[in-house]
């Protein structure tokens, strides 16, 4: 008689596996998905230099408080400055749900020094301002949206102003590192050529 192990049995009850082997077993299973696309994005026909610039230029828009054009804008600024735009698709993947908090809040105070309100930064005034935005974006009232906006906007701005310097930073890092990605793993790749064809 074969035993399904997570379920009881007359013998007892097996173990379940705990959140450290099942965080384990997920990204095991991401691992081949996340090498082929490193795979694709490194086997682009562009240079290093074009699939570095993609990736910093992704980053770079990936900082900016401007979701739901992130993507949009970074393909504007490949097309613009002739660098490969899927490595800009990807490189927007900088900002995502786990990066987002620290994002905000390093580009807001840093905003605050850049436009000179340092010491105006009230704790419950940003979350009143962005609980009446999430009332107003569940609600289907055009004027309370109108005045949340009205309100958001002293968040926003510092977090535009601080998201130049650290984007700038960030870009720069994302170029330095996946520019020499490529080129050790396109070095690795014609090493490797010439022995597979004797």
């Amino acid at each position: 008689m074969l035993l399904d192990p997570r379920r009881q049995s007359q013998y007892g009850s097996v173990a379940e596996p705990g959140p450290a082997k099942k965080l384990a077993s997920r990204l095991a299973g991401w691992m081949p998905g996340l090498r082929a696309a490193a795979s694709r994005l490194v086997d682009l026909r562009a240079t290093p230099h074009d699939i570095a610039l993609g990736c910093a230029l992704g980053a770079f828009v990936s900082i900016t408080p401007l979701l739901g054009v992130q993507t949009l804008l970074a393909i504007i600024m490949a097309l613009v400055l002739r660098a490969s735009i899927p490595a800009a698709i990807v490189g927007t993947f900088v900002g995502n749900p786990i990066s987002w908090p620290f994002i905000w809040v390093s580009t807001y105070f840093m905003g605050l020094q850049m436009v000179g309100l340092e010491g105006s930064f009230d704790p419950a005034a940003v979350e009143r301002n962005i609980n009446l935005l999430w009332t107003a974006l569940l609600s289907p009232s055009p004027q309370l949206l109108d005045a949340t906006v009205s309100l958001f906007w002293p968040l926003l701005w510092p977090m535009l102003a601080g998201s130049i310097p650290i984007g700038l930073l960030t870009a720069a890092i994302v170029y330095y590192i996946s520019r020499n990605v490529v080129r050790g793993w396109r070095a690795r790749v014609m090493d490797r050529t010439p022995t597979a064809a004797e």
